[in-house]
């Protein structure tokens, strides 16, 4: 049998919390758990009644309701203190003596806080997920043209709500993000579900103009305007996209001079061309975008300030991927399906290499994980995709280490692989479980190889 200490000692394992009170409702014994939860200590409530404690005025008491009963009784109780709104679940169970009387109830307490709180969020989460889902459903009901357009996150479900919305209206576009996220998409995706779909869309970067052929390149030229001019003439993108859309990427590598004219044709919606005195007519809708701070540049007065608010008129803000990882398996499985569809073969890329992706940052985000799919697609063997074909970037820029034999070239590959685990699991004990190996194999063996390669990496 256990004695006194043991018993102590036993009860104070118990993870729930022990109430345990008498004939008479008064308590005689709480266990660590139970002094935890109350934020009291067995000196405070060992002798308290538990009519008389504060919570009792708005809750009943499994002690009360077994007394009463004489049968195991459940309660919900609510308390509040200084850190906020508790909820607990009591169970007593009585004790009887050889009279069939009862001398103790053995009160079982579980905090119900954080399990109510966690099953607010995941309603409050699944509330979401829904109204994200119908706004997708409601997207695709309309016909909306998505043509590559991957969204299955909640940041990109926004981005393409608001660009469906803007897409029927014809106002100035401004696309702001990140180099690589992908703003030429969302520029074709609101061209394509405008009024303007069958009209022509043009990309100028105008980042990759010289300048001095930037104003040519816009409005066009008439013959013999300058040195090597087409004796024709030639018309300039304002003229070609009539009717359509002009996609102006890095608007804030324009120049000024250039930026004033482009302001004028946006008011007057008319130009000439270089040399020419003919007034051109031009009904063109203007989706700009930049990875640039315009604010600053503007006060800088690098960047026109009537320029930027008239563009800026519909912005929309297209987050990187490190901000959107939920479309990243999606993303891979739509880069999979193009590369699959030129080579007329099938792929198959492994879970753990689609973990691996997942958990990079991305920093060229869509087209460096555009890059790494199809780098990875074409270097596979047997058309699968398996974690030695991950770049080696991912796991953190590795150099090249030439072998100096069989053996130390099987060092190196058992190296790769160890590397690779831990990448993945971010534990020694889940890649060692991973691996097959024991846990101090693996750390002895990453000690070994870091000590040994080190200076060559």
């Amino acid at each position: 049998m256990f004695d006194s200490n043991e018993w102590e000692i036993l009860l104070d394992l118990v993870s729930d919390g022990i109430l345990i009170t008498d004939h008479a409702c008064n308590i005689v014994k709480v266990n660590k758990a139970y002094e935890r939860m109350v934020n009291r200590t067995a000196e405070q409530l060992i002798g308290t009644n538990i009519n008389d404690m504060e919570w009792r005025k708005n809750n009943e008491s499994s002690a009360v309701k077994v007394l009463e009963t004489r049968t195991p009784v459940t309660t919900m109780q609510q308390t509040v203190d200084e850190n906020g709104k508790k909820e607990f679940i009591s169970t007593g169970m009585p004790m009887f003596n050889e009279h069939n009387e009862i001398m103790y109830v053995v009160n079982c307490v579980r905090d119900m806080t954080d399990l109510h709180e966690l099953k607010r969020t995941l309603e409050q989460v699944k509330q979401m997920n829904q109204s994200y889902l119908e706004e997708l459903k409601g997207l695709k009901e309309r016909a909306i043209d998505l043509d590559g357009l991957v969204a299955h996150s909640k940041e990109m479900i926004n981005v393409l709500t608001a660009a469906a919305k803007v897409a029927s209206v014809d106002a100035q576009v401004m696309l702001r993000g990140e180099s690589g996220v992908g703003k030429e998409v969302v520029a074709k995706f609101i061209h394509k579900n405008s009024t303007r779909t069958g009209e022509t869309f043009i990309k100028v970067n105008c980042g990759a103009i010289p300048d001095s052929l930037m104003e040519s390149e816009f409005f066009g030229y008439e013959s013999g305007a300058f040195t090597g001019a087409n004796k024709e003439g030639k018309p300039g993108v304002f003229e070609l996209a009539n009717h359509g859309t002009l996609f102006l990427d890095e608007i804030g590598d324009m120049t000024l001079d250039l930026q004033v004219k482009l302001l004028r044709v946006l008011e007057e919606q008319e130009f000439r061309r270089v040399g020419g005195v003919k007034t051109i007519r031009s009904d063109v809708r203007i989706i700009a975008a930049t990875n640039q701070n315009l604010e600053e540049m503007v006060e800088k007065k690098t960047f026109r300030k009537d320029l930027y608010y008239r563009l800026q008129v519909y912005p929309i803000h297209i987050p990187p991927l490190r901000k959107r990882k939920d479309d990243i398996p999606y993303l891979i499985q739509h880069l999979l399906e193009t590369h699959q569809r030129k080579r007329a073969i099938q792929i198959r890329i492994d879970p753990d290499v689609v973990e691996l992706l997942c958990r990079y940052d991305w920093p060229g985000n869509i087209r460096e994980l555009t890059n790494v799919v199809e780098r990875m697609a074409i270097i596979c063997t047997n058309n699968e995709i398996l974690t030695e074909h991950v770049p080696q970037e991912i796991f953190g820029n590795f150099h090249q280490i030439v072998p100096k034999g069989l053996q130390e070239e099987l060092e190196l590959f058992e190296y790769q692989k160890l590397k690779r685990a831990l990448a993945l699991h971010k534990s020694t004990r889940k890649a060692a479980l991973a691996l097959q190996i024991s846990q101090p194999t693996l750390v002895r063996k990453m000690k070994l190889y870091e000590q040994k390669y080190a200076t060559d990496q």
